[in-house]
């Protein structure tokens, strides 16, 4: 909607605040150059300013896009966003593991440039994201998979011997045991708080076996859980590795700019990020803490 700027849009052009880019639009009626909040070009008296929704209203106003700031133009971090988000999908749309000059190629970017922006917006590199993607694949393969060899292929892991080396940490527990929905293994949870809502944490004896992130119900949290592995023994966690959860999650939480991406592609980084904090947990029954690490994702590159 057209309007006299309000005091809340006044305050955001002296201040420069890029927080309010893309929410409006102010135009200098002196100049017939229309901006973004952000702009190093501020206007001269207030009374002067128009307020616009969008880039449209603007222009259908006969106001012009400023030279300096480029309204009409993606910003950087929407141009990094966007980038990183076409990267994600091409990782989630195959089973095998884009190169990294794949992903700078789809992104846009040199390969160099791709991987400093991926880690950026992320907090993972494109190594650790196809990780956590493949992973995932796994988990859902081995539940509904004939043996465990066909769901290691399917899940996109080139051996036998390259996925049980990694195995504790994409499962928690043996895949045999994961298959059987958790048979004979002790499972133990705690719910907590994040940046994307209520989040369940659980640990089998060799490590997190799974967490699950749904709004603010942790009764359909603690349920999707029990029905994951139904066969197995599952309490509430003790007191030491509830502790080790939270300091963990204070360290996973992926950067502010993640919150730009999907909702998906941020319910993965946060997941994964968990999951690489805690990968030197000890078995839940338990008390030793381990010291934190910071997680800052696989040095390795996709």
């Amino acid at each position: 909607m057209t309007g006299v700027i309000s005091d809340e849009g006044w305050r955001a052009v002296t201040r420069r605040d890029r927080r309010a880019d893309g929410t409006f639009f102010y135009a200098d009626q002196t100049t017939d150059v229309y901006n973004r909040p952000s702009c190093v070009i501020r206007p001269a008296q207030r009374d002067q300013v128009l307020s616009f929704a969008t880039i449209a209203e603007a222009e259908s106003a006969g106001f012009r896009p400023c030279r300096r700031c480029r309204p009409d133009q993606p910003t950087l971090h929407e141009r990094h966003t966007a980038a990183v988000v076409r990267a994600c999908r091409v990782i989630d749309g195959t089973q095998d593991a884009p190169s990294l000059d794949d992903l700078a190629d789809a992104a846009g970017f040199s390969r160099f440039h791709f991987h400093r922006v991926f880690k950026a917006m992320t907090g993972l590199t494109p190594h650790s994201y196809i990780t956590a993607c493949r992973s995932q694949r796994m988990r859902a393969q081995l539940s509904g998979a004939d043996n465990v060899t066909d769901a290691i292929y399917d899940a996109g892991f080139n051996s036998n011997g390259r996925f049980y080396a990694t195995s504790p940490e994409i499962l928690g527990m043996t895949p045999t045991s994961f298959r059987s929905g958790g048979d004979g293994t002790r499972i133990h949870y705690h719910v907590t708080q994040c940046s994307m809502g209520t989040v369940l944490v659980a640990a089998a004896d060799r490590g997190v076996c799974a967490v699950l992130l749904g709004g603010d119900d942790t009764a359909a949290l603690l349920f999707r859980l029990r029905s994951r592995f139904p066969n197995a023994q599952v309490s509430a966690a003790h007191r030491a590795l509830a502790l080790r959860v939270d300091e963990a999650l204070s360290c996973a939480e992926p950067p502010l700019a993640a919150r730009a991406l999907p909702r998906d592609v941020r319910a993965a980084v946060l997941c994964q990020r968990v999951r690489e904090a805690l990968r030197d947990l000890p078995a839940t029954g338990g008390s030793r803490l381990v010291v934190m690490r910071p997680v800052t994702g696989d040095a390795g590159s996709a």
